[in-house]
């Protein structure tokens, strides 16, 4: 029973650690293609999305990324606390990781 429990659990977290660090370097590369910001910076904010939970990462990436449809599929998953919380890390990650 144990073993059948520690290898689910494994298993879950084998499959949710790389989708975590895709989310970020979703974010990272959306920097980096659609700003003018340097690769520290987007580095930075890249860092900083992992604070954030993955509905509000695709906003982030898609925002960025200046793709509006993207944008407002991902707002409409978002409560308003949540889009509101993200608004202010696009807002403190411009500022915090010198990309303004």
């Amino acid at each position: 029973m144990h073993r059948g429990l520690i290898a689910g659990f494994a298993a879950i977290l084998a499959t949710s650690l790389p989708a975590a660090a895709a989310d970020t370097a979703a974010v990272q590369a959306a920097c980096a293609k659609s700003t003018s910001w340097t690769e520290a910076a987007c580095v930075c904010m890249a860092k900083r999305a992992a604070t954030l939970s993955p509905e509000q990462r695709d906003y982030v990436v898609a925002a960025v990324a200046k793709d509006a449809d993207a944008a407002a599929k991902a707002e409409a998953a978002l409560s308003i606390t949540q889009f509101s919380d993200v608004i202010g890390f696009i807002v403190n990650a411009m500022t915090d990781c010198g990309g303004a």
